[in-house]
């Protein structure tokens, strides 16, 4: 079992866990820290595999990309959701009333409420 160690000023929390959780499938992680350090122990479930530094820390900056790509394209998607969301609010009720006459206009009762017998017998 290796022990990596990460700087906190460098790394953010998630971006450790994520790119640690993203190697449980082929290691078991522990995962601890002090005041400066992240420590990062693997220990390889197939003997035969192995995950070296390099590799983790490539995806541990790979995850601190997409985090702070995250941070900071968060209000546009916020403003993106709700500007779809606002456009799909349902009619006003002008234009309900319209549509209620329309339909009865097109189908009336006695057209409708038929019995089958009656007219196929």
């Amino acid at each position: 079992m290796r022990q990596l160690k990460y700087n906190r000023e460098l790394y953010s929390k998630i971006a450790l866990i994520k790119a640690a959780y993203n190697f449980t499938d082929r290691a078991y992680v522990h995962l601890d820290a002090d005041e400066k350090y992240y420590y990062v122990s693997l220990n390889t479930k197939n003997e035969k595999e192995e995950i070296s530094d390099d590799e983790f820390e490539n995806e541990i900056l790979a995850q601190s990309a997409r985090h702070e790509i995250y941070l900071q394209t968060k209000n546009i998607r916020e403003l993106m959701l709700a500007r779809a969301v606002a456009t799909s609010v349902v009619a006003p009720k002008d234009d309900e009333e319209s549509l209620d006459s329309k339909i009865e206009q097109e189908f009336s009762e006695d057209e409708i409420l038929k019995d089958w017998f009656d007219t196929n017998g």
